[in-house]
């Protein structure tokens, strides 16, 4: 069967080019030459898959996951505009057939693009209490093995919990109104650690918002009050590039929305 063609996504992720240890250049694990797409039975490597270069994949793996909140495309271009794809090697390492640490997604028996599984995202997570959570997950017997699943997308921002999310919100930013899925984020309204785990996977307990402003409403730095208006924190005044005046959500809360907007606002230091 002939290869997708599918085009190179522009991510434009900052990817450092990877040296050995003593400096040399060495073979990319993110190929800057060989775009061919693979299939997961010809994938072919020596080796057992822990030395620096796959340690390197890893860790960026996660890292670029971790940024578009969705499975890593096999093809894509990084902050240079550079055209990039995975290494067969490391793929053999990280797949179901060696490590088993990532998922592929393949079309037309192709592997098309990578998600890495809980275990690797809790090694390697830049956010410390995203791998801590999933842990937390993994170890609640309290759960089912199918809420379990749906737990571990919410708080990676996937699977039904941000198809819900943007699909209330039209696919849209809930205040910008983009609609480029790459830089969308689901992002929880009443933080994760002071959620139920049926408002963990509650729609109405999230925003999709460009990942500018999840970072600001995830650290508390902006809220929004009972009509959508978007509250910022007096520091953010040094910063009038992040925000603008009159930002607010495209449509008015819910009153279960509501209700979790009071709590963010209160977490947050708004409302007192």
């Amino acid at each position: 069967m002939a290869e997708p063609s599918l085009p190179f996504e522009d991510l434009r992720i900052e990817l450092p080019d990877y040296v050995k240890e003593d400096g040399s250049k060495a073979s990319q694990p993110f190929s800057k030459s060989n775009h061919s797409f693979f299939q997961r039975e010809t994938l072919k490597s020596d080796g057992n898959g822990f030395g620096p270069r796959t340690e390197y994949f890893k860790i960026h793996l996660v890292r670029i996951f971790e940024q578009i909140s969705r499975p890593v495309p096999y093809r894509f271009t990084d902050y240079l505009g550079r055209e990039r794809s995975m290494d067969g090697g490391c793929l053999k390492f990280v797949g179901p057939d060696g490590q088993d640490i990532a998922e592929f997604i393949e079309q037309d028996g192709y592997i098309v693009a990578v998600t890495p599984k809980p275990v690797l995202i809790a090694r390697y997570a830049t956010t410390v209490s995203v791998g801590t959570d999933l842990e937390l997950v993994n170890k609640d017997t309290s759960v089912s093995a199918t809420e379990r699943k749906q737990l571990i997308d919410a708080r990676l921002g996937q699977g039904q919990f941000r198809s819900s999310l943007l699909a209330q919100w039209h696919g849209r930013c809930a205040v910008t109104s983009c609609n480029l899925p790459a830089v969308l984020r689901a992002s929880h309204i009443v933080p994760w650690r002071e959620a139920s785990n049926a408002e963990r996977l509650d729609p109405e307990n999230g925003l999709p918002l460009v990942a500018t402003l999840d970072a600001l409403f995830d650290v508390g730095l902006i809220s929004f009050d009972d009509q959508g208006e978007l509250l910022a924190k007096p520091n953010l005044q040094a910063h009038p590039n992040l925000v603008e005046t009159g930002m607010r959500l495209s449509k008015s809360p819910s009153k279960r929305m509501r209700d979790y907007l009071h709590r963010h606002r209160r977490i947050n230091g708004f409302e007192h």
